[in-house]
């Protein structure tokens, strides 16, 4: 799947380039700019390509992570380059008439990929100029390459931040910083009063609202059980027996009477024998 992003995006940004080769004469070519006028279209086209390759396909593609795609563009931005680092060289071989059938292919070659290149900015340099346009392509292989860079950058500096404001340090100084106003939970220090203090007063509460506040006190009252009170012991009072006889001892000898008090008493023999 990413050989398939690269080969893509190299072979429409080639596509791309071949659309405009149909006009003649080449506007731009590697020894000289051949003027002509270019129509509304053109121009037009001209514009959404540079605007499409140079800064929606890199920005959009790296903001998703799709970093191959930038990749496929910076390869077709080498191109640009390619003809300026090997060209001069065989471009003096073939002046010269010391060049081999190698260095003629390679001169073709290198000539046509750098009118490849060039062809599509050719109508902006009726807004831009010729030389900022015949120096667009040179652009591509930059910003393919700095736009993932600058996204990883930005990304490492907002995760940062983030975990920054996450952390209980910073939060725990950020609120000791706040200003006093912003802090709901905390109770202000009432200044403190110098002077005698001077109440305004009162008008009396009626009879029916005295007896109703006192009613919703009594409902709102809790009842308090004061536990921790010891529970005082009763102390039980003893007759006094002071100066009194002490009541004898009862023995088994001693006559029960059974009869009403003041009456003889009836004595009991011992139990027959039988």
């Amino acid at each position: 799947m990413r050989r398939d992003y690269f080969t893509c995006v190299f072979l429409a940004c080639v596509a791309g380039a071949l659309a405009f080769i149909w006009a003649e004469p080449l506007y731009f070519t590697y020894d000289a700019i051949f003027p002509r006028s270019f129509g509304i279209i053109e121009i037009i086209l001209s514009s959404f390509y540079t605007v499409f390759f140079l800064l929606i396909i890199p920005v959009v593609t790296t903001y998703y992570r799709k970093n191959w795609v930038c990749v496929g563009l910076g390869a077709y931005g080498l191109l640009a380059y390619i003809p300026h680092w090997f060209y001069p060289a065989i471009a003096e071989k073939v002046a010269a008439d010391t060049a081999g059938v190698k260095d003629v292919i390679l001169a073709y070659l290198f000539r046509g990929m750098y009118d490849l290149v060039n062809a599509p900015f050719a109508a902006t340099s009726e807004l831009v100029g010729n030389y900022i346009a015949s120096h667009l392509s040179m652009w591509i292989l930059p910003v393919a390459i700095a736009c993932p860079l600058l996204m990883k950058y930005a990304r490492f500096c907002r995760q940062a931040y983030i975990t920054e404001k996450l952390s209980p340090a910073a939060v725990a100084q950020s609120k000791a910083n706040a200003p006093i106003h912003s802090r709901p939970h905390e109770k202000r220090a009432e200044p403190e009063v110098i002077g005698t203090v001077i109440s305004a007063p009162a008008k009396a509460a009626s009879p029916v609202e005295v007896q109703r506040k006192a009613r919703s006190a009594r409902r709102k009252a809790p009842t308090v059980i004061n536990i921790e009170q010891p529970i005082e012991k009763q102390s039980i009072q003893k007759p006094d027996t002071a100066g009194t006889l002490p009541e004898p001892k009862k023995t088994s000898d001693d006559v029960i009477h059974l009869g009403a008090p003041g009456s003889n008493p009836i004595h009991l023999g011992p139990p027959s024998e039988s």
